[in-house]
């Protein structure tokens, strides 16, 4: 049984990496997807084309977190294409790794924008298109909660949105729509390969690097209604790098 048939999921940075793994495990438990992007068109068109491919619908749509008028558009394109939305997941992010001394304010401000500022905005815009009942995903980061190094506005950013995730599970219980975050720790990605020199490796207790499917897995499980009794809570998918 497909445990999100007809289910309506929107997925921000859903291009590639993460959230282009989350898109096409929500499409094969039956979810219509909205495939959102910020550049990556080709991308996107391209997690559509496989989802279609599945006999499932899903549209490829613009959606730069930063921009509140664009994420309007979006939203209306995506309600008037595929319905009210039941699921949202906030993954798009950046990094741009840094000594602590050698962080700009630019770069300060863009991290912070696109990974903390982005959630807030998307949610307040989607939640008037949003179904009593559904399911708000934050894509956070083990960083934000042990402090990674050479990240420190990544880590600020992260663990924002482990903080916007609790006072939004709060805000939206009246609505009975679940709030929760994913943790992932190393996950085989670009992203990742940032870290990679810096010891991380050695303190995963299953040693081993994740993939997009772990963090897929559990992104299925809390949007599913497997997890109707879960709220405000942050999902660790990090191998036993932080425990806590």
């Amino acid at each position: 049984m497909q445990r999100l048939k007809g289910k309506v999921a929107v997925v921000t940075g859903a291009s590639r990496g993460i959230g282009s793994g989350i898109a096409r495990a929500f499409a094969k438990e039956g979810a219509l997807v909205a495939v959102c992007y910020n550049e990556g068109v080709k991308g996107a068109d391209a997690v559509v084309s496989e989802i279609e491919a599945l006999g499932v619908k899903a549209i490829s749509v613009s959606l730069p977190v930063e921009d509140r008028g664009a994420i309007k558009k979006a939203f209306k394109e995506i309600t008037f294409e595929l319905g009210q939305i039941d699921i949202l997941v906030n993954n798009a992010g950046i990094n741009i790794p840094n000594d602590f001394d050698k962080i700009t304010d630019a770069d300060w401000e863009r991290v912070l924008g696109v990974n903390l500022t982005g959630p807030f905005k998307v949610t307040q815009v989607a939640l008037p298109h949003f179904t009593d009942g559904g399911s708000i995903i934050n894509i956070s980061s083990v960083s934000g909660q042990y402090g990674g190094p050479r990240t420190t506005h990544y880590c600020v950013s992260k663990a924002g949105l482990i903080a916007l995730t609790q006072n939004l599970a709060i805000f939206c219980a009246k609505r009975n729509i679940r709030v929760n975050a994913i943790s992932p720790g190393l996950i085989a990605s670009d992203m990742a390969g940032a870290a990679t020199g810096l010891g991380l490796e050695e303190k995963i207790l299953l040693k081993k690097m994740g993939e997009y499917k772990d963090v897929a897995g559990a992104a299925v499980f809390l949007a599913s209604d497997e997890s109707s009794y879960i709220t405000g809570h942050t999902l660790n998918v990090n191998g036993g790098l932080y425990i806590g």
